[in-house]
């Protein structure tokens, strides 16, 4: 749309310059430098309009990506915001993880100890036990062989 007015700008030009000449031509007062002269001239204005035209366009392409900035921007700062808060829940689940193997950890470490303290304070005797009664055992049935 925008080479539209640049083709009309350039196209208005040439009518001026043919204006400007068949003008000078009928007031005989025209000279080739003159022609020269006018025709740079509306050349040069006509180059003016189209680059003009050339740089509104480019005026209205920088507003576009700007509001595509700001567009962007304004729907990325909120979802780093859920991000930041998402990993803060995430930090505090960890922290109470970490609570809860230490706590496991702490358990576990009790509980070995009690087995240990078990086996040495259960095991001793028992075994004396066992022996005592496996031993009355074999002297019991030695005793009756005997009787018999």
């Amino acid at each position: 749309m925008r080479s539209r007015g640049a083709l009309a700008a350039t196209v208005l030009a040439l009518v001026v310059v043919a204006a400007l000449v068949l003008a000078g031509s009928l007031l005989d007062d025209i000279n080739a430098y003159g022609v020269a002269a006018i025709v740079f001239a509306v050349a040069f204005g006509a180059a003016m309009l189209a680059l003009m035209s050339l740089l509104l366009s480019l005026v209205g392409t920088v507003r576009e990506l700007t509001s595509t900035v700001e567009q962007l921007t304004a729907q990325t700062v909120p979802l780093l915001g859920g991000v930041s808060e998402t990993v803060a829940g995430v930090n505090t689940e960890l922290a109470r993880v970490d609570g809860i193997v230490a706590s496991v950890q702490h358990i576990s470490g009790q509980a070995e100890r009690v087995s240990d303290v078990v086996a040495t304070a259960v095991a001793n005797p028992l075994i004396k036990a066992i022996a005592f009664f496996t031993g009355t055992g074999v002297a019991l049935r030695a005793a009756r062989r005997v009787a018999d």
